[in-house]
């Protein structure tokens, strides 16, 4: 599986918090047990992911990748963007 890059994982957090803060959820007040009761992260074969709140489907993350098969990029759809999370 190809790894995400730092700068990318940083973006995957910065969308995740942003999507609980939507919903009225401050994580950083969490104590460490909630979030990882709550939180869900489903890896699919094709890389692709797909992060959970409970059972609210936050954040999907897709790899392009090129004829090799190397990612060049990831594309990242939150509950909100039109292109529905059903993998």
């Amino acid at each position: 599986m190809n790894k995400l890059s730092q700068p990318v994982a940083a973006r995957v957090e910065e969308l995740l918090r942003e999507q609980l803060e939507e919903m009225g959820i401050r994580i950083a007040t969490l104590p460490p047990h909630v979030i990882t009761e709550n939180m869900r992260c489903e890896v699919y074969p094709d890389e692709s992911l797909i992060y959970s709140w409970e059972e609210t489907q936050l954040l999907r993350v897709v790899p392009e990748k090129d004829g090799e098969g190397n990612v060049i990029r990831w594309r990242m759809y939150t509950k909100d963007d039109t292109e529905p999370m059903v993998h």
